[in-house]
């Protein structure tokens, strides 16, 4: 299923996911090929670094310890006497310069350079990635790395920068170094159903929470209806957390996104739902039904993406209506921009 989704809807599904709508007009995906992506990602940055630079690269105070003759910021007194620099008119001072070399222009750079590594990437996509990070002269060649984003500090004045440095982050998953050839393979997140679990169920609660204004969306934990007098209070049990819990003033739903390759499952001759997927939202509408009101009565969508078999089933259990719906992620944006608002 992951192979036939467009390169595009990836593009637009990671900016709801990511809740970076700003940028979904960010780059023209509207030609690249289906399992492109490395090259899209190269496409990103190349488009976000010439905007930075147009707007001027990000400078910040860092911190710098050098002999100099004058003195500026704070004089390391014991540095200077040891070593009778001040009898020659000089001292050790640390003291703070602007500077492009920041935690932030590093990552960027960074991940130019480790994409422009990629085995397959196209070739014009690699000759400028290495012409636009030899252009940042100023900013150190580290690798990219978990220390490397732990540094990284993102507040009002450089949120420019949040786009690029979540492409960056996934590019530091799936590009896998080959310590024999230094070169790097991309690993194909779309064929690792985690990492698009992850990606379906952010766009959905993003989308709904963004286009529907009108809606009150979240994640929440629910209570068992329960009650032990082993363990008062319900250590042992799991965790019931929604995907998404959606609310108007009459009506409650919990929807729950499931990224499966095949909607329904087999057995013998005969396709049904998945009765584990059922079980689970079953359970959430029951627990829910200790709230009352419009909870009490809860309703419950079971969302699976799907590419070349459409199912839209609702039913009535116990009391809750349940609905099971599959999004066609390789359909036009529009139409998925259109079911999606037509969810709830």
């Amino acid at each position: 299923m992951s192979s036939a989704i467009p390169i595009r809807n990836i593009y637009f599904l990671l900016c709801y996911a990511w809740n970076r709508l700003a940028e979904k007009d960010f780059v023209d995906v509207s030609t690249a090929g289906v399992t492109e992506l490395a090259d899209l990602f190269a496409r990103v940055l190349i488009t976000g670094v010439n905007r930075l630079c147009r707007k001027g690269l990000e400078r910040g105070y860092l911190e710098h310890e050098a002999e100099i003759a004058s003195v500026r910021g704070k004089v390391n007194l014991v540095e200077t006497h040891m070593r009778f620099l001040d009898r020659h008119g000089r001292a050790s001072c640390q003291f703070d310069e602007l500077s492009h070399d920041t935690p932030q222009n590093r990552v960027i750079k960074a991940a130019m350079r480790s994409l422009a590594l990629v085995e397959g990437l196209d070739r014009d996509h690699r000759g400028r990635l290495r012409r636009l990070a030899r252009q940042l002269t100023d900013v150190a060649d580290v690798p990219l790395s978990r220390d490397l984003f732990r540094s990284v500090n993102l507040h009002a004045n450089n949120r420019h920068y949040t786009f690029l440095i979540d492409v960056a982050r996934l590019i530091h998953r799936c590009a896998i170094p080959d310590e024999e050839t230094g070169k790097y393979r991309f690993r194909d997140f779309l064929r690792d159903r985690r990492e698009m679990a992850r990606l379906f169920e952010g766009f959905i609660f993003n989308f709904l929470r963004t286009e529907r204004s009108d809606l009150r969306v979240s994640r929440e934990v629910l209570s068992w209806d329960a009650s032990s007098d082993d363990d008062p209070d319900l250590t042992y049990l799991p965790d019931m957390r929604t995907d998404v819990s959606v609310r108007s003033d009459s009506r409650t739903t919990i929807i729950d996104a499931k990224y499966y390759e095949q909607t329904l499952q087999q057995y013998h001759d005969r396709r049904s739902l998945h009765s584990s997927h059922l079980y689970q939202l079953m359970s959430y509408l029951k627990n829910l039904e200790m709230r009352g009101g419009v909870d009490g009565e809860a309703d419950g969508i079971l969302v699976y993406p799907v590419v070349n078999e459409p199912l839209d089933k609702t039913y009535s259990i116990q009391g809750h209506q349940l609905r099971v719906f599959t999004l066609n992620l390789g359909a036009e944006w529009r139409r998925i921009e259109v079911d999606m608002r037509r969810l709830v």
